[in-house]
Parts: structure tokens; sequence; C-alpha cells
């Protein structure tokens, strides 16, 4: 709150002293010999009012402020011109006692026209109509900034705290990640003891059995490693299976890590991204993947340097022997595409697959990446 008040007080302060130079500049010209009382009066009024402005106690202000007007209530009786310093002080006296400026300082403002002589009369109404519109228009500069002042501090506020959750939902995520990973192994960890560690004790137990009988009874220890081959076999179809369901589908990964690098360039840039795609994900291969993702980031980076874009879409879609990746934004294109070395990488990377890259710079800029596949 004290950056409105200071603001508002520097201006009160420029005003008094105007007022102040304004008086003593037509003491000077006038036939009013100047003093050494004078020029002392002068500096403690104006110490005063520093002083005043200083303070914080509304008590203080208020001793300040009656010293303020006695000091020119003394100097009135040699130079009446320093009645024209009192509208401001009365102005603020209203503000001290009652809080409010309106009626309560244009009263007082009015109670010195009792001393004041006939000849300057008008310049003191005047002068006390101009402090209260001045001192007015400070009073409503100073609420709305004040307004603001704390407005800016709830917002602040609102934002350290919005912040705060953010860190506990992420330290949530990862705690929920961990323990999720923590369960996957505890329950690949007992499907291996209850399945395939069985399995392949029973299965050694039957080899130990037909070791010892191998030579007293070899049909009974053929059977015997008959039973334990096929344990064994058995032990290891549950690993393949298990395995299988563990490992995510190749359009899942794909497709997800597209998402992810979309997601991260969204939140680093203010450019508006989409993602569409279409056809069997599952003939995109891991390579293919990587070559897509590669020269979508390559187009990308094109893109921020050169285009002046403000929205990108990505489109993958599978067709009939063909895989076709385009990266497509609304800047400003080119007319000559001049091959540089990322453009260069974008084909050397296609071409290790057989495809190739198409650029066109007619409408925005757009990268095309074409892929033949093997179904």
């Amino acid at each position: 709150m004290s950056e409105p008040r200071d603001a508002s007080e520097l201006l009160k302060i420029g005003y008094k002293v105007a007022l102040l130079v304004f008086t003593v500049g037509q003491s000077l010209s006038s036939e009013t010999s100047i003093t050494p009382w004078y020029i002392l009066s002068v500096l403690l009024y104006l110490s005063t009012n520093l002083l005043f402005y200083m303070l914080k106690k509304e008590s203080f202000r208020l001793l300040v402020a009656v010293l303020s007007i006695g000091i020119a209530i003394a100097m009135f009786q040699d130079h009446p011109l320093v009645i024209l310093l009192l509208p401001a002080h009365l102005y603020e006296l209203a503000s001290i006692f009652v809080g409010k400026q309106g009626i309560a300082s244009s009263l007082l403002m009015m109670i010195p026209l009792l001393l004041v002589p006939r000849q300057l009369m008008l310049l003191y109404i005047l002068i006390a109509a101009v402090t209260l519109i001045y001192f007015s228009t400070l009073k409503l500069y100073d609420n709305k900034l004040r307004g603001q002042h704390s407005e800016l501090e709830r917002m602040r506020g609102d934002l350290e705290r919005v912040h705060t959750r953010l860190q506990e939902n992420n330290e949530f995520l990862r705690q929920a990640e961990y323990t999720l990973k923590l369960e996957e192994r505890n329950r690949l960890s007992q499907d291996i003891h209850d399945n395939i560690g069985h399995a392949m004790t029973s299965a050694l137990i039957q080899m130990e059995a037909a070791k010892r009988l191998i030579k007293i009874n070899s049909d009974q220890a053929s059977l015997l490693l008959d039973n334990a081959i096929h344990i064994s076999k058995e032990g290891i179809e549950s690993i393949r299976f298990d395995l299988k369901k563990m490992k995510p589908p190749t359009e899942q990964m794909g497709v997800n890590r597209m998402k992810l690098f979309i997601d991260e360039f969204s939140d680093k840039y203010p450019i508006r991204t989409a993602f569409t795609y279409e056809g069997n994900m599952d003939f995109i291969s891991p390579i293919h993947w990587k070559i897509i993702q590669d020269n979508m980031k390559e187009a990308f980076t094109n893109m921020m340097k050169y285009a002046g874009a403000t929205a990108v879409s990505i489109h993958v879609q599978v067709l009939p022997l063909l895989i076709k990746a385009t990266v497509t934004d609304n800047g400003q294109g080119k007319g000559k595409i001049v091959k540089g070395l990322g453009i260069i990488g974008m084909e050397e990377r296609a071409a290790t697959v057989g495809g190739k890259v198409i650029v066109d710079g007619s409408r925005g800029f757009s990268v095309t990446t074409l892929i033949p596949y093997t179904p």
C-alpha cells in the first residue's frame, strides 16, 4: 500500500511548494520588506510540511499540520499573501478528523475568509477551489492506485497458490507414477514366482528323478523327461505371454511420443498446434516413427526461425503401401525453397528407408514425409 500513497503525497508536496513559491514571489515583488524572520518562517514552514509526509502516525501528523498553520498565521501580519497557503492544510485537517474531504474541507477552507483582506479575497477563493479540485482528484487517483495495488497483490497471492498447488500436483503425479511402477514390478515378480518359478521347480525335480532312474527304468525316466520338457515349454510360453502384455503396442508408443513433444512445444511457445492421424498405425514401425518425429522437430525449428506462424498442424496418414506425415503452418511461406542443412537432413533420414521429403512454401510452409512400407 505504500507505493500509491507515496506517489500521491509527492504530488501534494509539489502543489504546496508551488503555492509557497508563488506567495514568496509575490512578496518579493511587493513593497513588503523581507526580514530574516520571514526567511526563517518560510524555512520552518517548508520543514514542517516535509515532516508531515514523513510521519505515519495520525496524531503526529495532526500536530505538525497545526504547527504549519500556526507558522502561516504568524507570518500573516506582515505578509498577508501567506493566507493563500491555508487551503491545502485545512483540506488535510479535514481528512485527518473526518476521513472524507468533501463538505468538511470546503467549510474549513472558507473560515480564513474572515481574515483575508478584500483585495485578496477573490484570489483566495480561486486558490481554495483549485486546491479542492486538485486534492479531490489526487484522492480519486490514490484510491484507484490502492485498488489496483490490492488487486495486484490478490492476483500475486492467487498465482503463488496456483503455483504451489501445481507443484503439489506434479509431486503427486510423480509419486503416483512411482507407486504404479512399484506395483507393476511387484505384480510381475509375483507372477514369475507363482507361475514360472513353480513350473521350473517342478521341471527340475522331474529331471533330477529322471537322472536317477535312467539306468534302472529308462521308460519311466523318459516319461519324466517328457513331462519336464512340457512343463518348461509352458513356462516359456507364460513368460512370452506376460512380456507381450507388458509391452505397449507400436501405435500407442508412437502416437504418445508425438503428443508429448507437441504438448511440450505448446507450453514453450504461443503457437496453436493440432495433431491428427488416420489409418492403421500398427503399420508404422519404431524406425518410421523416429524419422517422422525427427522431421517434425526440424520443421518446427524452421517454422520458429523463418515462418512467423501462429498455428501449425501435424497429420499422419497410413495409406496402402505408403505412410504420409505432413507438418503445415500458417506462416508467410516462401516462393523459392533453398535447401539448407535442415531440409537436407530430413531428406537423408527419409532416404534411409526408401522415403522422400516434399517441401512447399506456396501457402504457409509445409513439409511432407513419404515412407513406403510392406503390410
